[in-house]
This record gives C-alpha cells, sequence and structure tokens, in this order.
C-alpha cells in the first residue's frame, strides 16, 4: 500500500515536471535561431540613407546618388551583396576593378565572400565604409507541420484536461505498460529532467555574461577608433560672443562673432578661390595686394550662412614657416577679408607642413574634434571649393593648368562633394582635370612580393645582393624584414659614410663567410661595379634587386614617413630628381646570376597608419 502510494506520488511528480517543462518550451528552447525581418546597409558616418538588401535579391552598390560617392575610381557597379534573411548569410562579390574591402582585408573580384554581421565593407579599400543593420525574429527549426499540428491540438484540448494530468490515476484507470516501471528508474527520471533544467538555467547565465564581456570589448574597440568625446545631438550651437585668433601646434585659427557651430560646413580655399591679386601676379606682393576674385561670392556666401551652412575657410600658407610672409600680416589681411564679405566665417590656416597641411585632413580632424562644439559634420550635405584642381594646360583658352590638386584631393580623402570655384560661383561646366599618377588606394596587399613571382629570397650560400631603387622605395624596409633575419650583413652608406666603407665592409663579411646586402640607390653600373668586383673575387654569386616604386610613389611614401614618424629626416625632391637622371636599368650583363623586381608590398601593424597611407597625401 505504502509503496504503491508512493509510485503514484513519483508519477505525480514526473507529470508536473513534464508539464512545467512543456510550458518553457524546453526542447524549442534547443532549436531556437532567429530570422530577418529587415536587412539594410548603413554608413557609420552616416553619409547616406539606409539602402534596403532584400531577402535574396543581389544589390549593386558603387559610385552613385544611393552611396554619395562621387569617386570617379569607385565604379558604379562596384560591390554586389546578397542577403539570406532565412540562413543570415550575407554575401559580397566586389565588381569594380579598383579593390574594395572587409575589415582591412582586399576582396578579389568576382569572388563571392561573407560579410559578418560585426565586420565593416569599405567600398573601396579603406575608403566609403558600410555597415549591415538587421532586425530578427525568434523562429524554431522544428517541423511547421508539427507546429501547426501542435497548435490545432492545443487549441481542441478541454480547459480541464492540464487538472486530469496531474490528478493521480484512479483505481479503474488502466496503468500503461511503459508506466509500470520502478521506483528508482522514476525517481532517476525526475532527476535528470530537473539536471536538465538547472543546466538550461546555468548556460542562460553563461550566455549573458558572455554578451556582457562582448559589449565591454565592443566598447573598448569603439573607444580605440573614436575620439573621447561624445558628439552632441545639436546641429547648431550658439553664436560665438566675439571674434578671436586661437593656435593649436602649427595651426591658426580664427573665429568670427557671430558664427554657429553646424553639422553642414562650406569649405573654401582662399586664394585663388575666394581672392585673387591686384596686381595680377600669380604671388601678391604686399599684404594689400589683394581682391575679391568674383562679383557673386559674398552674396553666395550670404545665402549659405541663411541656408544653415557654417562657413570654413581651410587654406595652406608654408610661407609663415618659411619665413616668407609675417603671421600678424596675415591675419590683418584676412580679418579685413571677411569684414568685406559681411558673413560669419571660421578660417583654419596650415602654416608649416604636417598633418593640418592640404591635402592631409588634419585641418577638419581639428574641426570636428574641437572647432565646432562637438557637432558631427554631415558629410553628406556638405562640400568643398578650391582652385587646386588638377586641371591641364589650357583647361580653359589661355588659362594655365592648375598649381597643384590639393583641393580636389582634400575633397576625395574628407568624402564630400567637390567644386572649383568656377563652378560653384559662376555655374561654369566641370572641367577635365589629372588626378596624380600614383593612387594610394590601389595599393593591393595580395601583390606578389617580387617578379617573377615566387623566386627565392633568400640563399642558402653566401652571396652579395645589391639593391637600386628610389629613397623611399621600400630598399631599406625590405632588407630589413627579410634578408636582415637570414643572417644578411646590412651595407648602407647612410650610416657608414662613404661608398669606400661600403665595399670594405662588404668584403670583410664575405671572408667570414657571410651574405651581404648593399642597401643604397646604386643608380648607375659604376656604383654597382663595385660590388659586383668584391663578389667576384670572393667567389660568390651576385644578385641585383630593382624597387620597382616610381618617383611618385617614393615621394608618397616619404611624405608618410614625414606625418608618422617625428625622428624622419625628409628627403629633398632633388635628390629623387637626381636619381631619376642617373638611374640606368640593371641588365644580366653587369655579372649578376640573376635580377629580381621587387614590389612595395607593406606591412601595417597599426590600422590608422594604413588608412593614412591609402589616401593621397602629395599636392601634385
Amino acid at each position: 500500500m505504502i509503496t504503491r502510494l508512493f509510485m503514484n506520488n513519483c508519477l505525480l511528480f514526473k507529470q508536473r515536471t513534464k508539464l512545467f517543462v512543456d510550458r518553457i518550451s524546453l526542447k524549442p528552447l534547443q532549436n531556437v535561431r532567429k530570422m530577418f525581418i529587415s536587412c539594410n546597409l548603413i554608413c557609420p558616418n552616416n553619409t547616406h540613407d539606409p539602402i534596403p538588401l532584400p531577402d535574396g535579391e543581389p544589390v549593386v552598390i558603387g559610385r552613385s546618388k544611393d552611396t554619395r560617392i562621387i569617386d570617379l575610381s569607385c565604379s558604379r557597379h562596384q560591390v554586389e551583396i546578397t542577403a539570406n534573411w532565412k540562413t543570415e548569410d550575407i554575401t559580397v562579390k566586389q565588381l569594380g576593378s579598383n579593390s574594395s574591402s572587409i575589415d582591412g582585408i582586399e576582396l578579389e573580384k568576382d569572388r563571392e565572400v561573407r560579410l559578418q554581421l560585426t565586420s565593416t565593407l569599405y567600398v573601396l579599400t579603406g575608403l566609403y565604409p558600410q555597415k549591415v543593420d538587421v532586425k530578427k525574429k525568434a523562429s524554431l527549426k522544428n517541423n511547421q507541420n508539427e507546429e501547426k499540428s501542435s497548435s490545432k491540438t492545443d487549441k481542441k484540448r478541454p480547459a480541464d484536461q492540464e487538472e486530469k494530468l496531474i490528478s493521480p490515476p484512479s483505481k479503474r484507470q488502466k496503468v500503461e505498460k511503459k508506466e509500470s516501471i520502478s521506483e528508482e528508474e522514476h525517481i532517476k527520471d525526475v532527476e535528470e529532467k530537473l539536471n536538465l533544467l538547472k543546466k538550461l538555467k546555468n548556460d542562460k547565465m553563461k550566455d549573458g555574461a558572455k554578451e556582457i564581456d562582448n559589449v565591454k570589448v565592443q566598447k573598448e574597440k569603439t573607444k580605440e577608433n573614436t575620439t573621447d568625446f561624445k558628439f552632441s545631438e545639436k546641429k547648431e550651437g550658439e553664436p560665438a560672443s566675439e571674434s578671436k585668433w586661437d593656435q593649436y601646434d602649427k595651426l591658426v585659427i580664427h573665429t568670427r562673432k557671430g558664427l554657429c557651430s553646424r553639422s553642414k560646413i562650406a569649405g573654401f580655399d582662399i586664394d585663388g578661390t575666394i581672392i585673387g591679386t591686384q596686381s595680377g601676379n600669380v604671388f601678391p606682393k604686399h599684404p594689400g595686394d589683394w581682391r575679391i576674385l568674383f562679383a557673386e561670392i559674398p552674396k553666395k556666401l550670404k545665402e549659405l550662412h541663411s541656408d544653415g551652412y557654417k562657413i570654413v575657410f581651410f587654406t595652406n600658407q608654408l610661407g609663415v614657416a618659411r619665413g616668407k610672409v609675417k603671421l600678424e600680416d596675415l591675419k590683418t589681411k584676412f580679418t579685413r577679408l571677411v569684414d568685406k564679405l559681411g558673413v560669419p566665417v571660421q578660417i583654419l590656416i596650415a602654416t608649416d607642413g604636417g598633418m593640418y597641411r592640404k591635402p592631409a585632413q588634419g585641418m577638419f580632424y581639428y574641426l570636428q574634434e574641437k572647432g565646432n562644439d562637438k557637432i558631427l559634420v554631415d558629410k553628406e550635405s556638405s562640400f568643398y571649393v578650391g582652385d587646386g584642381a588638377g586641371r591641364p594646360e589650357k583647361w580653359q583658352p589661355k588659362r594655365k593648368k592648375d598649381f597643384s590638386c590639393s583641393d580636389r584631393l582634400f575633397a576625395l580623402n574628407l568624402g564630400i562633394k567637390f567644386y572649383t570655384p568656377e563652378e560653384f560661383f559662376l555655374n561654369q561646366k566641370p572641367a577635365p582635370y589629372n588626378l596624380p599618377e600614383y593612387d594610394p588606394r590601389k595599393l593591393k596587399s595580395t601583390d606578389p612580393l617580387c617578379d617573377p613571382p615566387g623566386a627565392k629570397i633568400v640563399s642558402d650560400q653566401p652571396e652579395v645582393v645589391i639593391f637600386a631603387g628610389y629613397p623611399g622605395s621600400g630598399k631599406s624596409f625590405f632588407g630589413k624584414k627579410y634578408l636582415e633575419p637570414k643572417g644578411y650583413v646590412h651595407v648602407n652608406r647612410d650610416t657608414l659614410g662613404t661608398w669606400q666603407k661600403c665595399v670594405s665592409l662588404t668584403a670583410k663579411s664575405l671572408k667570414e663567410g657571410k651574405s651581404v646586402m648593399v642597401d643604397n640607390t646604386n643608380p648607375d653600373p659604376e656604383s654597382r661595379a663595385r660590388y659586383i668586383d668584391v663578389a667576384k673575387k670572393a667567389g660568390v654569386p651576385c644578385r641585383c634587386f630593382v624597387f620597382k616604386a616610381t618617383q611618385q610613389q617614393a615621394m608618397h611614401n616619404e611624405r608618410f614617413r614625414e606625418l608618422t614618424d617625428k625622428t624622419h629626416k625628409p628627403i629633398n625632391v632633388m635628390i629623387m630628381n637626381a636619381f631619376k637622371s642617373k638611374f640606368k636599368e640593371p641588365n644580366m650583363k653587369e655579372g649578376y646570376t640573376e635580377i629580381l623586381k621587387i614590389n612595395f608590398v607593406p606591412k601595417f601593424d597599426n590600422k590608422k597608419h594604413e588608412l593614412l597611407y591609402k589616401q593621397f597625401l602629395l599636392e601634385k
């Protein structure tokens, strides 16, 4: 009797436990997954409206009104994106000739890759970031027919059926064979279900902890990639109470009374854009030698101010650092200019080289972080006007070519619209223009290191390797990364002082059974023959590594090192020109056993440095 009562109680507990498990849908929880209910492509910088990614339909993006990309190096059909809402798979395929990338990793043309929800797609490598924004709903992997059947069964179940399930069976009820089990089996079965519930609870707690950790990690990453302040939600700040001049490092700033910080920026160069010389000379004869370039300018600037734009002048004034222009004269000149324009203006003056000099983005970084009351600049609505547009000779009858392309490149680096003064103030049609010969955005980390690809870089036997290439072509970087770790002796005239000492160290190292790399420019056969002769006397082979970087690329590398390494001494352009005039292509007749062409394939340890390198840094 007691045993029977105990078994009934165990059965009752088992049924209640089963009911509890059913109520919390334990089995479905193990198969729960998320499904998209919406999917859009967004820009983290808010440069365009969300672009819908329909379920299973390929969406092609590139240079268009949708993305607000006007960069001619970006194809109209640059990237194809396909989102599968049910499987949560998002795939990307590069269609354009210039490379796109995901989280800094360049894509191969026509190869389909998967885009993670946490990843950033760059329409052009390092430029025009895009992310996927999705909303999800919970759904079950269980068979839909089973769900429908279960749903119908629940609807037909009598209201008192639940009570019957938890009531002890009467004597008249037949007990099925599967319920006629031992007491120990009942207890074991109940314990297993309780343990399963505990495990579920613990798993949820662990998932919650992981989610918190992931949020912390994401915050840290965000902190690394952004400034240490939060942008204001305002679109416009308070008017400046007074006019003033400030200086930040090598940047001089003028703020006019009544100026309001705003999200929309109308940017302008000054010389050749807002003003010209009265004398007609290219450069002013004295501080008062200036005039407003077009009669339409004051009216147009006042209209922009009324339309909610903040007017900002960005100007390079290297003459201040060189002592050709007095800063006080420049301040007086620009103060009078703003008085004559009759509109509140902010002026940013780069008085030296470095990050503040256009086309580098330093002036804009200052504006965004310190000069705009923490109001985020709306790049989609902003624009820049300048006469350094890269226009060729006779772009208009009797017009000379532009002195540089720095203004157009400044706008390209920022990712905002660009106009020439004639286009913006006089409504003229866009003129032809030329971008610099070297486009750093096209640099590919997937390029082979040498030509022919797969050639042997390091020899197993002692040898002499002679480098030949422009200063700044990557010779020292290559030698230190690939040859020095393999025991090659580094021979360099910059450290030894004379070519005689370089030859002496080469001979000494070969006698000791070591390989040597001669890290000099070695432009002509005469300079290279010194080391070939030493190799012949030592009875070792001599190879030549010719670095393929052009003069423009070498100058870009020099500019990059100037911006990232304060200890680096810039190489004068005259040295670059001297190498170009002396250089004669090495050939096998000089006595080499092999000639390799070395491509410039840099390795970046710093993501910010990589993004900086892939911007236009040269003015021409």
